[in-house]
């Protein structure tokens, strides 16, 4: 088999755990902290030991907080949804009855890279109960934070009864480690209590009958709002590094770039922007109307 271009390239930078705590540390991350982590490992060049490095840097440093990352599995949600890819519509029904139903214990994460995967597989890690949209935490506060959206109510993922609520509720702080706004999911939560409509998801959920322990898979359905309508994360991301600028603190390590901020300052920022956005869709919608 020949070798990928990956597996050819010689390694030319290189990040060391311990160069990753420092930055972590002068970052300004504290023991006690409550972190909400989104990593990017290529940013950083070639780190001996990969996610485990990082993980293992992170409870280091976050010794008696906590560590959050999203744990999403939007490979089970329904495939007549589905755009990458999407299913052709004779096969959806297909599809959709052999999907497996969430398991917080053994559900892969998928599509947000391999650091949310190893860091839900620890011992030690707590991941909430939504089947598409779920949470994983470790820490003082796991348990707390990780107990959401259980015994059949799935709805608002993102909303006032998620993890992401009780992180701002704990004053939490989001840790970009070589990523970007794009993939910041604390943006959801703006998103989710700005009094937008709510549309019905379904995603698989197991369901055991009590009288004969029979295990089946059912489809449960949600409560949601529409999520990044305007495809503007990174562009909001720009407005609020230029306006809380006294508030982001950021560390350059070998290419790449560490980034913390206050998650509330966050959510408060996100949602007047997204207020302001919502309002000028309406109008145009109005308008529209009218013509």
């Amino acid at each position: 088999m020949a070798a990928t271009a990956w597996e050819t390239t010689p390694i030319t930078t290189v990040t060391t755990g311990e160069q990753l705590r420092g930055a972590l540390l002068r970052v300004g991350l504290k023991p006690t902290d409550s972190c909400l982590v989104h990593t990017r490992l290529s940013a950083f060049g070639f780190i001996p030991g990969g996610v485990q490095t990082l993980v293992s840097m992170l409870k280091d440093v976050l010794c008696d907080g906590d560590i959050v990352m999203p744990a999403q599995t939007a490979d089970i949600t329904d495939p007549a949804d589905w755009d990458a890819p999407p299913v052709e519509p004779s096969l959806v029904a297909t599809v959709h009855d052999a999907l497996p139903p969430y398991d917080p214990d053994t559900t892969p994460v998928t599509g947000i890279g391999v650091t949310p995967e190893y860091f839900r597989s620890l011992p030690g890690t707590r991941r909430s109960g939504h089947p598409t949209c779920s949470m994983s935490a470790w820490g003082r506060h796991a348990d707390w934070i990780a107990d959401c959206h259980r015994d059949g109510d799935y709805d608002m993922p993102f909303g006032d009864r998620s993890p992401l609520a009780k992180l701002v509720e704990l004053d939490g702080t989001v840790v970009f480690l070589g990523t970007g706004f794009g993939t910041c999911t604390a943006l959801h939560y703006a998103e989710s209590t700005i009094g937008r409509p709510r549309i019905r998801e379904t995603a698989p959920v197991l369901r055991v009958d009590p009288a004969t322990g029979k295990r089946k898979t059912e489809w449960a359905g949600y409560a949601n709002v529409e999520l990044e309508p305007y495809d503007d994360f990174e562009r909001f991301g720009e407005t609020f590094l230029a306006e809380h600028a006294n508030e982001v603190r950021t560390v350059e390590l070998n290419g790449g770039a560490i980034r913390a901020f206050p998650i509330r300052a966050l959510v408060e920022a996100a949602r007047a922007y997204w207020r302001a956005a919502d309002a000028e869709r309406k109008k145009t919608a109005a308008a529209a109307k009218l013509n």
